[in-house]
């Protein structure tokens, strides 16, 4: 009896234990994200204080590419009580306002800034003399400045900058809305932005404390970690260090391309794919909506079906949209056996809820049978040829497949494959890469050189050297005879990946529909690195020199020698040029194989549609 109560009290002491441990888990969580919905009040406050500064009634002039972001942070009810009267969006061919007052919000870029001294210099030709204001999103740069001086409209205009918080777009996911900037800061060199960047990131700190471990990984991210110390240093430090964020990890999207590139396998990705995501909202066209006119649908956690089936591998989500489907069919049966009392009750507490579960289940189901069409008759091809890629072999098979894609697939998959293609075999033949390009061009028009000249900026089309030394001509040899036969050919990326241990082991036992490892966003062929960078640090079986050196870039890192000294485990990791679906759904299956918590954070949501569409 003593050996039972013994054995019953060690049982009960676990026990309470584990609450314990829950409810603190629980009480962090709430922590954070209490803080994170800050983020969205601090924007809309921001927003506020430059409108009040234009008194009176007004009329809103808004750059397309702001307004789903825009949405995000203040409705109608909010810009009416500031004096907004009319709504416009803005267009090439100009906008008529009833207002006096013109205040126009435009994304920091000289091609809109033109538009707009023209649309000023119509109305000013006219004798019409408004009050003119830009509100610059989300910075005033000085090139801008010069742009108005010589369109004659700087001393109409009076001018304000707006630059908003990261947008909360689900749970764990955070994006700037700043799509542009990969092409700015990767293409173009124009760092213009990065201060941006480094601010909002000082933000987060001041709202949850100085993080203790920061690490930065790649040019820019280093350069943002300079200059977010700066900051702490000249605009204030947190008065504590946090105790919700224990490391932030800074990373450059040029870090892992074949992420970008790859075609994700998860609900979200595929939906991204063939629809295109944008501030966390789709278009839905007439094939899902059965004909009644295009919907725009907001994305969120806060859609049950979609919270489900968001990270799933695309091959479970079928069978599971067609069980809630059943679901709600005998639902539907259940209530029409109700009595009258039933009926009242049902209708008072239920219907709108099961009526928002059917519509949501129409859209997926919809949005499943569209992905399908588009994508099934290829989908496995695909696949094929781009783990073959991964593992440089079938070199001239998977050149053959880039050449059909030209016929079949559009611009788009092809310059994506291409692009792949060139990454993972450290670059292409000459033979290659001029058979490639011609047959391109030929296809498509030769005003896209411009798109060649712009991967090779990227390092996405390169071509292998060509010197004459007898090593040299002896791997030329080798990449013959790599074409001729399915022989692997290990370069730069094949030794990167290995390093990092980036192809799983995947035998005939492993379940894309219940996942173990990160991998399976692309089907198993591929963990996207840099959560496989988080993973390492996490389980600290090496120091975090060791880590950062797996990646060859420019690398910092400052705060405590251990991760396991900024407790809890709970991890921001913030990706300059945007984040992608498949590196989400990595990340939160990280999260259940760990008991962590990671938020992901970004400049923007990217693809590689997206990626490649910025070059074009």
């Amino acid at each position: 009896n003593a050996a039972v109560e013994r054995s019953f009290s060690v049982n009960k002491e676990c026990l309470v234990e584990n609450l314990h441990e829950d409810s603190l888990i629980a009480q962090h969580s709430s922590i954070i994200d209490s803080r994170l919905d800050a983020l969205h009040q601090i924007s809309q406050k921001k927003l506020s204080e430059i409108l009040v500064k234009i008194p009176g009634k007004k009329d809103l002039i808004i750059d397309p590419v702001l307004m789903k972001p825009l949405d995000r942070i203040t409705g109608v009810s909010f810009l009416r009580s500031h004096g907004v009267e009319k709504l416009f969006k803005m267009e090439s061919s100009g906008v008529r306002c009833l207002s006096s007052q013109w205040v126009y919000i435009i994304l920091t870029d000289l091609i809109t800034v033109k538009r707009v001294s023209d649309q000023i210099n119509a109305e000013l030709s006219a004798n019409r003399r408004n009050s003119y204001h830009l509100i610059f999103v989300p910075c005033n740069i000085m090139s801008t400045q010069q742009l108005l001086e010589e369109e004659g409209v700087y001393g109409e205009v009076t001018i304000h900058t707006f630059s908003w918080e990261l947008h909360r777009l689900d749970l764990n996911v955070l994006s700037l809305e700043l799509p542009n900037l990969f092409k700015m800061i990767f293409l173009d060199g124009d760092t213009s932005f990065l201060p941006i960047v480094a601010h909002s990131l000082w933000s987060l700190q001041l709202l949850f404390g100085k993080i203790p471990l920061l690490l930065a990984q790649g040019r820019f991210a280093t350069q943002v970690q300079n200059m977010i110390d700066l900051m702490l240093e000249e605009l204030g430090t947190p008065d504590n260090v946090s105790t919700e964020i224990g490391c932030m990890l800074l990373v450059d999207r040029d870090l892992d391309y074949a992420t970008t590139l790859l075609t994700p396998v998860t609900y979200s990705g595929l939906l991204d794919e063939v629809f295109g995501i944008s501030g966390g909202t789709v278009e839905l066209d007439d094939r899902v909506t059965g004909g009644n006119g295009p919907v725009t649908y907001r994305l969120s956690s806060t859609d049950g079906i979609y919270d489900q089936i968001k990270n799933k591998h695309f091959s479970d989500v079928y069978s599971f949209l067609s069980g809630k489907t059943k679901e709600l069919q005998l639902e539907f049966e259940r209530s029409r056996k109700m009595a009258l009392q039933e009926i009242k009750h049902y209708v008072s507490t239920q219907l709108q809820k099961v009526t928002t579960v059917k519509r949501s289940l129409s859209y997926h189901i919809g949005a499943c049978e569209v992905i399908v069409g588009e994508m099934g008759h290829r989908f496995e091809d695909l696949h094929k040829v781009e783990q073959s890629m991964l593992e440089g072999r079938h070199r001239r098979d998977n050149c053959n497949y880039v050449e059909e894609c030209m016929v079949t697939s559009g611009k788009i998959t092809s310059l994506r494959l291409l692009s792949l293609m060139s990454l993972t075999q450290d670059g292409l033949s000459q033979d290659e890469a001029t058979a490639l390009k011609t047959q391109f061009l030929h296809a498509y028009g030769y005003e896209h050189l411009v798109a060649f000249q712009n991967l090779e900026k990227l390092g996405l089309f390169t071509q292998q050297g060509s010197g004459l030394l007898a090593s040299e001509t002896a791997g030329k040899l080798a990449d013959r005879v790599a074409q001729v036969v399915s022989l692997p050919k290990r370069g730069v990326f094949q030794v990167t990946a290995n390093k990092l241990k980036l192809y799983p082991n995947v035998s005939e036992s492993y379940d894309l529909k219940n996942p173990k490892d990160m991998a399976y966003v692309f089907s198993g062929s591929y963990i996207p690195a840099v959560c496989q960078l988080v993973h390492l640090l996490i389980k600290q079986e090496q120091s975090i020199e060791e880590i950062l050196k797996l990646i060859p870039s420019p690398s910092k890192w400052n705060g405590h020698s251990k991760v396991a000294e900024a407790a809890p485990r709970t991890f921001l990791v913030y990706f300059i040029g945007g984040i992608t679906y498949a590196e989400i759904a990595a990340f939160q299956l990280l999260e259940k194989i760990t008991g962590g918590r990671i938020l992901v954070a970004g400049t923007s949501i990217i693809g590689g549609n997206t990626l490649i569409e910025s070059i074009l």
